[in-house]
């Protein structure tokens, strides 16, 4: 026999979240409460992940430019063409 029961959350409907529902409310009027928290929770996750899919970027391409140009070349300040020894100091007052 299948199981048809759905798992529920059940949350409190505190004054903060309420105000969070409310504020919602305004942005997305056609939404029920509980597809907000839904469209919320997505949110959060697929945050989540692109900013780990973007640390993983940046890290394959710090290490695909050491193995094109060394770690020594990528680490040597005086390699760097822009440092505090470049260009003209210019002051407002």
């Amino acid at each position: 026999m299948k199981n048809t029961t759905r798992a529920a959350i059940r949350l409190s409907i505190t004054s903060d979240v309420r105000k969070a529902l409310d504020m919602a409310k305004k942005r997305y009027p056609a939404l029920s409460d509980p597809e907000i928290l839904k469209l919320g929770l997505s949110k959060i996750v697929t945050e989540y992940d692109e900013a780990a899919t973007l640390a993983e970027d940046r890290k394959e391409i710090r290490l695909g430019a050491s193995a094109a140009m060394g770690e020594g070349y990528l680490k040597d300040s005086e390699e760097d063409i822009y440092n505090t020894n470049v260009g003209k100091n210019v002051h407002f007052s």
